[in-house]
């Protein structure tokens, strides 16, 4: 037996023996598959707890002898697959099968509610990725706007925030000014923007026809190219915004008169919407003639009646309508004195008569029923018929015909009234409130209160409402009482149907200004209708009127549900836009269309209506509650001047129209304006165009427009110069210093520049050198009449700046003999030993811009010395000999600026001629 076979056979008793200790409870290991994977199983169980590498690996001997490979036996059950059944997800702990559906339907609900947990996680990841990115990108367009060398956004640059108009549409049809391509409506916008623009300027000139009016300029060139969708469009708010401004126009009258200019809007934005209902009115009757009964008449009351008719059809019999009832409408208005009369003589009887004495007894309805009595009956006798007399003085008053809101207010009684001194009628109320409505609240307020008290106490619900809803509405109104009409609101939710029926009532409430005592104090014969028999109501005791219902108190109830519920969850947005501009939230309405995420669509309309505000001057009215505070941060400067952007690259005159509007939104003024110009000219670099040609006098441009007054005109370009040159804009500053007339100032502008050119293009004359001549001659022109010796210095450095650019071209193209030609025409370069001190006294005198240059000067010319060397003309030689003989004395101590190389330079060359 081999070693190795007797350490094998030892190992295996050591194994057996191991296996057989009963300490640890394993069996004997048989020689059957079963009892070897049992043991090994045993083995590897225990070598794996003991984590002891001896047993681990004599374990695996024993497999290896018994002919199993541990690692073909470890994969194989790494890939053993363990197959679930439906017991091993659902544990069933009963055998009732509607305990296990229970299970399962409980797990189900589970798993959703995991699902959609996940799902909200995701959602929140990608929105707040989204914020992020948002904020990333405008955090990086303020660090550009903080570093660029100007942006036209005030300090801090948020006010734009979100704000962005994009670039110019390029797949837009219609050709704009530099090639750029703009939709047909945006055109138009701009069209107005100028019209209007030139018309100021023509207005401030002191000539000039009439201004057109914004309001429709706009309105018209939106509905002309506005796509016709179904939702609310533009044009609508345009007209709305006509119709809230047209009593105030019309009138002549500016946001200075305060409270009187405020109250001629809101009477603006009511008469808009009594326009509206009353188109509404009768276009409901078209569509229900059978039920209207609207017949030929032209009476408007008709209309009136005929819309309650449809509108009350489900509350059965009506006044109105009563089956068989003979109109008696006309024959009311004809036949009252021979009526009272008759009546007079019948009822003697009776005693004292209302139509024969004040305060006597009640003959109105005997008036309108008696003389018809045997045509059968009658609609204002119909028994049973639902009275809509205060519903028709309510529809009236709501469709603007107030004439027929009177006339059905004679018709109207209040009970309560009878015996009243002075014989007052709901109509002689009536009329006095629509004269005037705060002086009429100032002498009766008090008592019409106790009226909508007294019949909020006897509200009825359960009886028909028609009557006493409207009878309380309209006393409601007259009084003012804000909090009549909430009560109403909550006891008969339906009165008002639409927003705009809401808006109507609330506007008509707004208490502006108190009148003064005594005003409208009158009726009728001059007695008030209210008798002082009435006693005071538990609301607040005689003589207190309703709390002043304001604008503000009515903005701030709007504003309380946000543009969510007025817009239909933002698929509607214009309809919040409406109810902004109807309660003269122009400022919120304004940065709604620019800044919300709903109004996206509707930027270009934004900015143009917050131009037409400002031609209006509806802006400086101030009529947004300051204490609601505007949706979204927005400066209206800020937002113009952006929309201007779109057109430097394209139409640098259209961006100075929107950025000399910001610039008026601003504040206006040199420096509001200097500031945007100058964004203009050098984003643009369009001088022409902006100052008039580039002439060296500034006359005429697009600027001219904004700044007529040539005085005013120098001093904003003198102010921007200035700018520019701290900002290290020279281009801009150099135009504008000859735009305002200041040529020496540009030439040495000019002379830098030149200097710096001449270096960095070796003497070429490229475009931008080309351009600089130019200039520098039309300002060495200019300055031609002023003798005085700094001008003519900057004339000067103009010049040998002139001649350095020459030699420097003449070098790089090896003429040489040229080059010492063009040397000996700069007087501060020595030609002799008797000229060195003069000539550095003179190099000490010398502009800044030639001064940088003497090194380029020197080493071209005592390299062009060298070339000429070889001439065999000794006469030339010795002329050379000491022309470098004067550079060598001429350079020491001469200028810190010249550099040891062109010392050396100097040197050899006098080492050549040695």
């Amino acid at each position: 037996m081999t070693p190795e076979q007797t350490d094998w056979l030892s190992l295996v008793h050591q194994t057996n023996d191991l296996v057989a200790q009963d300490r640890h409870g394993y069996p004997k290991v048989q020689r059957d598959l079963t009892g070897l994977l049992l043991s090994s199983q045993s083995a590897r169980a225990r070598t794996s707890r003991v984590r002891s590498q001896d047993e681990q690996a004599a374990a695996t001997r024993l497999l290896a002898m018994q002919g199993f490979d541990a690692g073909r036996l470890n994969q194989d059950v790494a890939m053993l697959e363990l197959q679930p059944t439906l017991e091993d997800v659902f544990h069933a702990d009963t055998t009732s099968v509607e305990d296990y559906l229970q299970q399962i339907q409980d797990m189900t609900i589970l798993t959703a509610i995991q699902e959609a947990q996940q799902d909200t996680i995701m959602s929140f990841e990608r929105y707040m990725s989204d914020c992020m990115n948002r904020d990333w990108a405008n955090d990086k367009a303020g660090l550009f706007s903080s570093v660029a060398p100007f942006t036209g956004l005030s300090a801090g640059g948020s006010a734009l925030g979100g704000l962005s108009f994009g670039s110019v549409a390029r797949g837009d049809t219609g050709a704009f000014a530099g090639g750029a391509k703009l939709g047909p409506q945006e055109q138009a916008y701009v069209a107005v923007v100028k019209q209007l623009t030139a018309a100021a300027a023509a207005a401030a000139a002191g000539g000039g026809a009439a201004q057109p009016d914004p309001i429709t300029a706009f309105g018209a060139a939106c509905e002309q190219y506005e796509d016709k969708s179904p939702d609310t469009l533009m044009s609508n708010c345009w007209k709305l915004l006509g119709d809230i401004l047209s009593i105030a126009q019309g009138k002549g009258a500016t946001p200075a008169q305060g409270t009187g200019y405020v109250e001629m809007l809101l009477q603006g934005g009511r008469n808009h919407l009594q326009s509206g209902f009353a188109a509404h009115m009768r276009s409901v009757v078209s569509r229900h003639r059978s039920t209207a009964q609207r017949g030929a008449d032209p009476d408007p009351l008709r209309d009136v009646q005929a819309y309650l008719a449809v509108k009350f059809r489900d509350k059965g019999l009506l006044d109105i309508t009563a089956p068989g009832g003979v109109d008696t409408t006309w024959a009311q208005c004809g036949f009252a004195s021979i009526v009272q009369a008759y009546l007079a003589v019948k009822f003697r009887d009776k005693g004292l008569l209302d139509i024969t004495a004040p305060g006597g007894v009640d003959t109105t309805w005997a008036q309108h029923g008696l003389k018809f009595r045997d045509k059968g009956l009658l609609d204002i006798t119909a028994p049973g018929g639902v009275d809509t007399t205060w519903a028709q003085v309510y529809y009236g008053l709501r469709s603007g015909m107030h004439d027929v809101a009177l006339r059905a207010a004679e018709r109207a009684l209040d009970f309560s009234q009878r015996g009243a001194a002075g014989g007052g009628s709901v109509k002689q109320l009536l009329q006095a409130w629509l004269g005037n409505a705060a002086g009429f609240r100032s002498s009766h307020g008090a008592r019409m209160v106790q009226e909508c008290e007294r019949l909020l106490q006897s509200y009825n619900q359960k009886q028909g409402q028609l009557k006493q809803d409207y009878q309380l509405l309209v006393y409601a109104l007259m009084a003012g009482d804000s909090r009549s009409v909430d009560t109403l609101f909550k006891l008969s939710p339906g009165l008002f149907p639409t927003m705009e029926d809401y808006i109507w009532v609330k506007l008509s409430l707004v208490n502006t200004a108190p009148a003064a005592a005594g005003a409208g104090s009158s009726l009728g014969g001059g007695s008030s209708s209210w008798g002082g028999s009435m006693s005071p109501s538990s609301g607040g005791g005689l003589g207190q009127g309703a709390p002043a219902y304001t604008l503000a108190a009515l903005q701030a109830e709007l504003n309380r549900w946000g543009p969510k519920y007025y817009s239909k969850d933002g698929a509607e947005p214009l309809l919040f836009l409406t109810v902004l501009l109807l309660s003269l939230q122009f400022k919120r309405g304004l940065a709604f269309l620019l800044k919300s995420d709903m109004a996206k669509a509707y930027r270009l309309d934004g900015i143009h209506l917050a131009l037409a505000l400002h031609f209006t001057g509806v802006l400086a009215c101030n009529t947004d509650d300051p204490a609601a505070g505007a949706p979204l941060d927005l400066s209206l400067p800020d937002a113009v001047a952006s929309f201007g952007r779109r057109y430097v690259a394209s139409d640098s005159s259209t961006a100075l129209q929107y950025y000399m509007l910001a610039a008026e939104l601003a504040g206006g003024g040199v420096k509001e304006q200097g500031k945007l110009f100058r964004e203009l000219l050098v984003q643009s670099k369009d001088y022409g165009t902006l100052l008039g040609g580039g002439g060296a006098l500034g006359s005429g441009g697009a600027i001219q427009q904004f700044v007529p007054d040539p005085k005013q005109r120098a001093n904003l370009f003198e102010s921007v110069a200035y700018d520019c040159q701290i900002n290290q804009q020279p281009d801009e500053a150099r135009e504008l210093f000859m735009a305002a007339q200041k040529p020496r100032a540009a030439l040495r502008i000019i002379n830098q520049q030149l200097s710096a050119a001449i270096h960095a293009s070796k003497g070429a004359v490229t475009e931008s050198v080309a351009v600089l001549l130019s200039r520098g001659q039309a300002a060495v022109e200019a300055i031609a009449a002023a003798p005085d010796p700094t001008s003519r210095r900057d004339a000067e450095a103009f010049q040998q700046l002139q001649l350095i650019r020459q030699m420097v071209e003449l070098a790089g193209q090896g003429q040489w003999d040229k080059v010492l030609q063009a040397s000996s025409q700069l007087s501060f370069i020595p030609t002799e030993k008797a000229r060195i001190e003069v000539c550095k006294l003179e190099v000490r005198q010398l502009d800044d811009s030639v001064r940088e240059r003497m090194s380029d000067v020197l080493q071209i010319l005592a390299a062009a010395i060298s070339q000429a060397k070889s001439s065999p003309d000794s006469r030339m030689l010795s002329m050379l000999r000491e022309r470098v003989a004067c550079l060598k004395v001429f350079v020491l101590d001469l200028d810190p600026s010249i550099t040891p190389q062109v010392y050396e330079r100097i040197n050899a060359c006098v080492r050549e001629f040695s």
